[in-house]
């Protein structure tokens, strides 16, 4: 939820951010998490307090969506070849790999940080800087971790959930390792100083995201509710990334 694209901006800090800054978000995050200790009893899962508020963002997003990136997304789907848009993907998802091995030493799994490692090596070397998966079929599978899994795994609640403008599906856990994310990005925090170069990158990603999910447009479009359905397919993802496989079946769903 991959780390997403339309979570990048104006990056304010350069290096370690302010201690006050951090102090402050995750207080804020322990205040809005303790929400999530109270949900209803009829339904824990579907704990959503500000649904009236989220229901308006939401409606708004899809405006957004359909207005722009999905359209985007159709065109760039059509016009660049099937093994350039594998390419792209590999790229993203290759200068992510050192902070999927960020959380998987967070997360104790250090066998599993080993092997995003040796996939990055061998990925960004004999696989051209990642524009090829060199080890796809060597067991060395992608296995993204991302700061909001940590937490889970932490035992931190997820607090309420939350549909931000642009953003989409969050909660005030997510939010927090966003900014985590944030502030590891290797786009942002390598090309400061080339900022036309860094731009056309971020913009690339985000297309890339929204081309990935145009495989769900169809399954959305039939939902009898379509914030119900993104809310819980959210849900599930998080869920299956924090404690693995539920019995029930598990969204295909990116951030």
């Amino acid at each position: 939820m991959n780390a997403s694209p339309l979570n990048h901006g104006a990056n304010p800090f350069r290096g370690r951010p302010p201690a006050p800054l951090i102090t402050a978000l995750l207080v804020a995050l322990s205040l809005l998490a303790g929400c999530a200790s109270t949900p209803t009893e009829e339904d824990p899962g579907s704990y959503d307090p500000f649904e009236p508020i989220n229901r308006k963002v939401y409606t708004f997003n899809r405006a957004v969506d359909r207005a722009l990136l999905r359209p985007v997304a159709r065109g760039y789907d059509a016009v660049v070849p099937g093994p350039a848009k594998t390419a792209v993907t590999n790229v993203f998802d290759n200068i992510s790999t050192p902070i999927w091995v960020l959380n998987h030493l967070l997360q104790g799994s250090f066998a599993e940080a080993g092997k995003q490692s040796v996939r990055f090596l061998l990925n960004s070397t004999v696989g051209l800087a990642g524009i090829l998966d060199t080890t796809a079929d060597s067991g060395l599978t992608k296995n993204p971790a991302r700061f909001d899994q940590t937490f889970g795994k932490w035992g931190i609640p997820s607090g309420p959930y939350l549909m931000l403008p642009i953003i989409g599906p969050n909660t005030p856990r997510s939010a927090v390792g966003w900014y985590a994310r944030f502030q590891t990005d290797v786009i942002w925090n390598e090309l400061e100083d080339e900022r036309g170069l860094r731009d056309k990158l971020v913009v690339l990603e985000i297309i890339d995201q929204r081309y990935q999910l145009l495989r769900i447009d169809s399954m959305l479009e039939r939902a009898p509710d379509p914030y119900i359905f993104v809310r819980e397919a959210y849900k599930q993802r998080t869920e299956y990334a924090i404690r693995g496989a539920p019995e029930e079946e598990v969204f295909e769903f990116d951030d």
